[in-house]
């Protein structure tokens, strides 16, 4: 008598459905983790914009009330805080030997492709600034006050509503910024 044995294993219908439900769970976490991604880096632009606030305060103490920057410079859709490597003119004044900051990081944007950061002055002394920076996540809320996230409005102006001192739309707008929340520091509060 022969015996007919069964060989026992997966069948293809089975196998496809297994790989199916492994890429289903990839692609959710892959997902998860970009946004959890993209929310860590904005908590560091907005760390960084802090950090330069704190500095631009004390510098207003030292240097007669008014901030780094001329307003020819500043005037027009501000002016880049720096790269990921340095801190541009003006706010190199920050870094080093008068030690308000003692690294150039919280100049740059933390992420590989940068978003755009600005500093910008009252177009006649000096003495009110804004800082702003684009955010990769634009789930947050808007703040009605203070420093916090603003939604631009088209053509990237940026006010602040009920801030002091809101700098004039026509010296914060910069076109980068479109209709995006970015997250606003301010001086003097």
């Amino acid at each position: 008598m022969k015996r007919i044995l069964k060989q026992r294993g997966f069948t293809l219908i089975e196998l496809l459905v297994v790989i199916a439900i492994i890429g289903i769970l990839a692609a959710l976490i892959i997902v998860s983790l970009s946004g959890a991604r993209s929310k860590a880096t904005d908590t560091q632009r907005k760390n960084n914009a802090r950090n330069l606030d704190t500095a631009l305060a004390q510098y207003y103490q030292d240097n007669n009330s008014s901030y780094p920057g001329s307003a020819g410079t500043a005037a027009n859709g501000g002016i880049d805080i720096g790269t990921a490597t340095a801190c541009g003119a003006p706010l190199n004044a920050l870094v080093g030997t008068s030690a308000y900051l003692v690294a150039n990081t919280a100049c740059g944007d933390p992420a590989t492709t940068p978003l755009a950061h600005r500093y910008f002055t009252d177009a006649s002394t000096a003495t009110k600034y804004t800082i702003a920076w684009l955010l990769a996540a634009q789930t947050e809320n808007v703040a009605t006050s203070g420093n916090g996230i603003y939604q631009a409005a088209a053509g990237g102006v940026l006010t602040i509503p009920s801030g002091t001192p809101n700098i004039p739309a026509a010296q914060t707008t910069l076109a980068a910024f479109g209709t995006s929340k970015v997250f606003s520091v301010y001086g003097p509060q």
